[in-house]
């Protein structure tokens, strides 16, 4: 095989090797043999190209058409005509199921089924990749640029599940780049001719592959790749990066970015973040918590709750003020005064706000939707941005919203609901509030029921909010806010309540100062309730053990009569057994992260005990595997002379080494010692002590039998500490960290992983060399 083919040939497989992290994304793997069949066809296609000398430009170009072949026999083989070749119809058929494709990634989550449109994506960018790798590699000679197109389907899918891919499926990518690079430098190396000087066992002397800097590159990339795994697995702050980690929604910058592109599918993931990060913090002039809503999801086609088409107009910038809250007849409800600063952590079109928002003052290009009072801008990015805003401060109480009026007729739209709703949505949104003649009596029971103790919070679910998803939940009873907002705003609708679902975040931890710190955990959603006069009203459906009590006018009250002498229940009967009543929701007790710290100035002290603490072990570790060393060789010697003589020979030689004085290893133990006496300046007792060690020594090395000597390790370590003692301080701080015992256990790893790199590099030139001679045996014979 040529230098060529070998490439075209490495550059296929690295191609079919980069899309296995697509697998990820799909519910099914069906998919991957038509896509490594493209992958075949583009290379082969390529290096036939090349054989018949095709000019590189019309080489891609007939690549392509191949590809577009093999898509429109996989989606359109039906119109093909005699079932091979193209016809005039498949343009139409590809313009359907790409747009089928696109809808299904673009609002459904991940991973998402194989339909034709989802297939001709995945088989269309395999396809496209392999192309790339063949043109970069074997057309241009430039195999560094394939990195790009290998990375590709790792980047994508990282992108999409927010980081949260495990660090596996970088390792395949990796590799074949790796493997693209290596074949490359073969090639190029080859290009010199056949090495001068042997440099393998006989039989493979002469080939290139087998030089010394072919077997260093292979070492540099195999280290680099585990480095790239295991260091941001070992320090985890670095970024989410490649290592499961469950990540961000959306990923971006140094991987701590979280995203809310598509609010509702990046919930979960901001929600199981491994590292909760600062998303905002928010100081209001009521010195309160207050939900931030960021989008509005008001329509819902039976697969996800999305925004309804929008137009924002120049004259709906926010700079001139916003419109009075849709629906909402209260006079002069009071303002509260917000100070907003996002973190390099968040990003987002959409603006962070406490609802309803009259006046906000932001650099940049944002506008308001009427209906919803969302704050979007099709340029702008939250990022890092402050900016002040102005709020209402809607006071209602359980009694008005039960005499409201019915919804206005051009309400229809937010009780709008697809005909083929799974039946026990609507049987059971029907019986829990069979007994409720009023629309927030009947919103009321819905809320109670969602908290009560037949349901579980729990962000491990499957996320989901199509039809299907909430009918599972319903029989599962168990989820996380994204079903209980989405499945209680469906129910509502089916009850002809006007419903949508927010989603932002709890008011977060308070942190002193009128401040409140938001983190992607406190991430939320929640539903939004329609009540003539008084507008869009937030429910609560998600347990206490998540959102605290229910907000205290979402409560239907309990009325009792003279004569029950039965307790009342309490008007928040859903909060949790040890929940206080009479705390808002929200407020300083509230479980999205407020803590008894005040101000969080008393963590300090335990941080910085905490490092001491853990610098402490760390700097403890490398003495105490010495001494575990030092152990063990004692504990092997057992009563031996001449054993338990080496080994205290080998502690005295490590304590000269951490000492720092000189040691030869090749001269004898008079010698030594008189070297070590005159270096470290013993005299008296601890010169007798190491001319009786040096003694014991010769006669175990060179006497016929040596015999026991007691109190030897005693002496020799009495020994070591006074050698120790006589050195200066930072030499003797440098023996504790760094102890002469580890340095030589290192070297010796190193020696045997050296060793058997060797042997893994000249494995299969040794297995080649075997069975030639083998051959040649056999054929003598």
């Amino acid at each position: 095989m040529n230098n060529s083919s070998r490439l075209t040939l490495v550059g296929g497989v690295a191609a079919l090797v980069s899309v296995l992290p697509l697998l990820v994304l799909t519910q099914d793997w069906d998919w991957l043999l038509p896509a490594a069949l493209a992958i075949a066809l583009v290379t082969a296609t390529g290096y036939l190209g090349r054989l018949l000398r095709i000019p590189g430009g019309l080489e891609a170009l007939v690549q392509i058409a191949v590809l577009t072949w093999w898509l429109g026999l996989l989606i359109a083989a039906d119109l093909a005509w005699m079932g091979v070749f193209p016809s005039t119809a498949w343009p139409e058929r590809f313009e359907l199921v790409f747009r089928e494709g696109a809808e299904t990634i673009n609002i459904m989550p991940s991973p998402v089924p194989v339909t034709d449109g989802v297939l001709i994506f995945l088989v269309g960018g395999a396809g496209v990749v392999a192309l790339l790798i063949d043109m970069f590699s074997a057309s241009l000679k430039r195999t560094v640029l394939t990195g790009a197109p290998i990375a590709a389907c790792y980047a994508v899918t990282a992108a999409v599940e927010g980081g949260n891919i495990g660090w596996w499926w970088f390792i395949a990518p990796a590799v074949a780049y790796l493997a693209m690079l290596l074949t490359e430098s073969r090639a190029r190396v080859a290009a010199w001719g056949r090495v001068a000087a042997p440099s393998g066992p006989r039989g493979v002397q002469d080939l290139p592959g087998v030089d010394a800097l072919a077997r260093n590159g292979r070492r540099v990339g195999a280290f680099a790749l585990i480095a790239a795994v295991t260091i941001p697995a070992a320090a985890p702050a670095l970024s989410d990066g490649f290592v499961q980690g469950r990540g961000s929604g959306g990923g971006g910058g140094d991987g701590r970015t979280i995203r809310t592109d598509n609010p509702i599918l990046d919930l979960q993931r901001n929600l199981n973040r491994p590292d909760n990060v600062d998303v905002l913090r928010y100081r209001a002039s009521d010195d309160a918590p207050h939900y931030i809503r960021t989008v509005t999801l008001d329509s819902f086609d039976g697969d996800v709750w999305q925004t309804s088409d929008r137009p924002v107009p120049e004259s709906q910038r926010v700079n001139e003020g916003l419109p009075d809250p849709p629906g909402m007849d209260l006079d002069d409800p009071p303002e509260i005064e917000f100070d907003f600063e996002i973190t390099d952590n968040y990003s987002s079109r959409w603006l962070p706000l406490a609802y309803p928002a009259q006046e906000i003052e932001i650099a940049g290009d944002w506008r308001y939707d009427n209906d919803t009072l969302d704050v979007v801008s099709t340029d702008d990015d939250v990022l890092g941005t402050e900016y002040t805003a102005v709020s209402l401060d809607v006071t209602v109480d359980a009694e008005t919203l039960r005499n409201a009026d019915e919804p206005d007729s051009d309400l229809s739209d937010a009780t709008e609901l697809p005909d083929d709703l799974p039946p026990i949505v609507t049987e059971l949104a029907e019986e829990v509030t069979r007994d409720r003649d009023t629309d927030f009596g009947r919103a009321a029971a819905l809320q109670e029921w969602f908290r009560g103790p037949e349901f579980t919070y729990d962000t491990s679910t499957q996320p989901g909010t199509s039809a299907g998803a909430v009918a599972d939940f319903l029989n599962d009873r168990t989820g996380y806010c994204e079903q209980f907002a989405a499945t209680m705003a469906i129910m509502a609708r089916h009850l002809g309540i006007p419903a949508r679902v927010a989603v932002g975040f709890t008011p977060g931890t308070y942190e002193g100062n009128d401040t409140w710190l938001v983190r992607s955990h406190d991430s939320h959603a929640w539903p939004e309730l329609y009540f003539d006069g008084v507008g869009w009203v937030r429910f609560e459906p998600t347990p206490a053990g998540r959102t605290g009590t229910a907000p205290s006018w979402t409560v239907q009250p309990v009325e009792r009569t003279p004569s029950d002498n039965s307790p009342v229940p309490d008007s928040t009967a859903t909060a949790a057994p040890n929940e206080d009543p009479e705390t808002p929701i929200g407020g300083r007790d509230f479980e999205g992260g407020v803590g008894s710290t005040g101000d969080g100035a008393s963590r300090w002290p335990w941080v910085v005990a905490a490092a001491v603490l853990g610098a402490a072990i760390l700097a403890l570790v490398p003495t105490g595997l010495a001494r575990l060393r030092s152990w063990r060789r004692w504990a092997r010697a057992g009563d031996d002379p001449a054993d338990v003589a080496a080994a205290a020979w080998a502690q005295f030689r490590e304590t000269v080494r951490d000492a720092g004085l000189s040691w030869d290893d090749a001269a004898t133990p008079r010698s030594a010692g008189r070297s070590v006496a005159a270096g470290a300046g013993l005299w008296d007792e601890s010169r007798e002590m190491l001319d009786h060690l040096v003694s014991v020594v010769e006669r175990s090395r060179y006497s016929r039998s040596a015999e026991p000597v007691a109190g030897l390790r005693a002496d020799t370590a009495m020994l070591c500490r006074t050698i120790m003692r006589s050195r200066p301080l930072r030499r003797q701080v440098r023996a504790f960290l760094w102890p002469s015992s580890l340095r030589d256990g290192w070297a010796s790893l190193s020696r045997k992983a050296s060793s058997g790199l060797d042997r893994i590099d000249t494995a299969g030139d040794r297995t080649r060399a075997y069975f030639d001679r083998r051959l040649r045996t056999a054929l003598r014979r």
